[in-house]
């Protein structure tokens, strides 16, 4: 039994130790987790993702100071904090869509599922066991009278957290090394000529437009004929991608309700759509039918929303989940991507609205009319 309470408090220190650790690289993601996981106050998300690694790594580094008062006070809230984890894991699963946490920034699966509830459920009693270690003088004790055997203990559970680890094939899931990152960090599918592909895709394939770069020039963007997927009007209707874009090109912009980096990319979308109107279509796809959506999100896209059913359209266009984003030229073909990921879809929408004013500046495409 005391090798069990002395294991919890050492246990609990790894585990907000690398938590804090991995979670002060990835404040935007710490973010977007909250945002999935929809807790409230979205205005203070930002400062609570820039302090929360900190009080991670001090209160694993705290309670281990040989101080009986000030371990009870430490290990109470960290046991506060596992149990409110757990309160807001079990909440997320009684959801329908699937939500990612990035609980432990980068170094475990993102998403919300049983396993991360279990694990959650053992790391709150980790933390029952861990106050009665601290209000039992054990922890102090063990510090103060036999160092080395504590020592030896957490050296231990390091290794076998580590082995474990190996075991199961590490923390994330391996990369295919051909397929486009999900953080930006490659351009999927030549996404850098989008500029020049949207400068000319706007058009139907009848118009000559003087200036613009011919096909062979859009870089090494291999521009595919747009494929057979079907997306649902808000009267439930139905149309195909080359209908959408027969006379006009569209930026399709998949995203998912609830989802952190949705969510970013959903408020952009206000301003995409005033942007780029004047030169295409912008449309907010998403998993859910029209008439079913919440209201900010109705708010935010207006009559730009359409339903991919059963992610039909998405995976037609080879699209990675939510956020992702392609753009369709009314030329029939691709123009751009697919991208995935928030950040990537807000560059590469970026990235198009820049060519396009250069376009303009150039006299390659004519000025929108306000």
């Amino acid at each position: 039994m005391t090798t069990l309470l002395i294991a919890a408090p050492i246990l609990l220190s790894l585990t907000l130790l690398f938590s804090g650790l991995a979670k002060l690289g990835a404040r935007q993601g710490t973010e977007d987790a909250m945002t999935s996981l929809r807790i409230p106050l979205r205005s203070f998300h930002r400062s609570v993702a820039s302090v929360l690694p900190v009080v991670e790594i001090v209160l694993a580094l705290a309670v281990w100071i040989p101080f009986v008062p000030l371990q009870v006070m430490t290990s109470v809230v960290i046991a506060l904090l596992m149990f409110t984890y757990l309160v807001i894991i079990a909440r997320a699963m009684s959801w329908e869509e699937t939500v990612e946490c990035s609980c432990f920034g980068t170094l475990a699966s993102p998403t919300v599922s049983r396993t991360t509830l279990v694990r959650n459920i053992v790391l709150s009693v980790l933390g029952v066991l861990g106050v009665i270690a601290a209000g039992s003088g054990l922890m102090t004790h063990t510090l103060v009278r036999q160092p080395l055997a504590l020592l030896g203990l957490g050296t231990v559970l390091i290794l076998a957290v580590l082995v474990t680890a190996l075991a199961i094939g590490g923390t994330t899931p391996e990369a295919d090394e051909t397929a486009p990152a999900a953080d930006g960090s490659r351009s999927p599918r030549g996404a850098r000529s989008t500029g020049g592909a949207a400068a000319s895709a706007q058009f139907t394939d009848s118009e000559d437009v003087d200036g613009l770069p011919e096909e062979d020039e859009l870089l090494d963007y291999e521009r595919d004929r747009i494929p057979a997927g079907v997306l649902q009007r808000s009267d439930g209707s139905l149309m195909t991608l080359r209908q959408l874009a027969s006379h006009r090109a569209a930026l399709l912009v998949f995203v998912s309700e609830g989802c952190g980096p949705c969510e970013r990319v959903l408020d952009q979308m206000p301003r995409w759509i005033e942007d780029l109107s004047p030169f295409l279509q912008v449309k907010a796809v998403l998993s859910r039918p029209v008439d079913q959506l919440r209201e900010r999100t109705t708010g935010r896209v207006g009559e730009h929303a359409l339903h991919d059913v059963q992610f039909s359209a998405r995976e037609a266009l080879g699209g990675r989940g939510a956020p992702s984003a392609v753009l369709l030229g009314a030329d029939g073909l691709l123009a751009g991507g697919p991208v995935s990921g928030g950040s990537t879809v807000i560059e590469f929408v970026d990235e198009i609205w820049d060519q396009l004013q250069q376009a303009q500046a150039e006299g390659e495409l004519p000025v929108a009319e306000g």
